[in-house]
């Protein structure tokens, strides 16, 4: 092959890199940015740590070729990185009377006309008493529920067993039902 056929294939096999790469900012950065915000819970961390994710992506794009599941190999370099943003910063703890605080707050506020506001007054307490849990089963909950990623998925990304990951979502979704009923045992059944 002479150096112009070389230099051509070349840039051919760089272009093909290329849109492979492009092929996999277009298809997930969604769920890359997804990830992230689960993990961080702010918009411009989690915006910087799709950023990050797909630096590393380019930097090691000559394996994305090679992966087998790409949704998969994202989401676990997605993971890392947020998890390591997120190590940067403290983590606030939420007590149990902070708990019971943000519910009596959420009963005392709710009248007919703000009824409507109640889903998302709910979902912020959920969300706070998901951050409440333990690292080890708020992560798989999080991956199972806000990426709605299969166990076999979550494993992959979390480098654990799917019996694992099983278990540690039935275990999480086990304490906020507890949390959850102890709540409305206090506080009567939201409306």
């Amino acid at each position: 092959m002479t150096e112009r056929a070389l230099a051509r294939e070349s840039t051919l096999m760089a272009w093909s890199k290329e849109d492979v790469l492009d092929a996999a900012v277009r298809n997930h950065a969604r769920m890359v940015y997804r990830i992230a915000y689960s993990i961080l819970r702010n918009h411009h961390d989690a915006e910087d740590a799709t950023q990050e994710t797909f630096v590393r992506v380019m930097r090691y794009r000559r394996k994305l070729e090679g992966v087998r599941d790409p949704k998969s190999w994202l989401a676990r370099i997605a993971w890392r990185v947020a998890v390591e943003r997120g190590k940067k910063r403290p983590e606030i703890s939420l007590t149990d009377s902070e708990t019971t605080e943000a519910t009596v707050q959420l009963r005392s506020q709710l009248t007919s006309a703000e009824e409507t506001l109640l889903g998302r007054e709910m979902g912020m307490l959920l969300e706070s008493l998901i951050s409440a849990l333990p690292e080890s089963l708020r992560n798989a909950l999080r991956l199972s529920t806000v990426e709605e990623l299969a166990p076999i998925e979550i494993a992959e990304i979390l480098e654990m067993s799917e019996s694992s990951v099983r278990s540690r979502l039935f275990r999480a979704r086990q304490i906020l039902r507890e949390k959850l009923m102890a709540v409305e045992g206090k506080y009567g059944t939201p409306r």
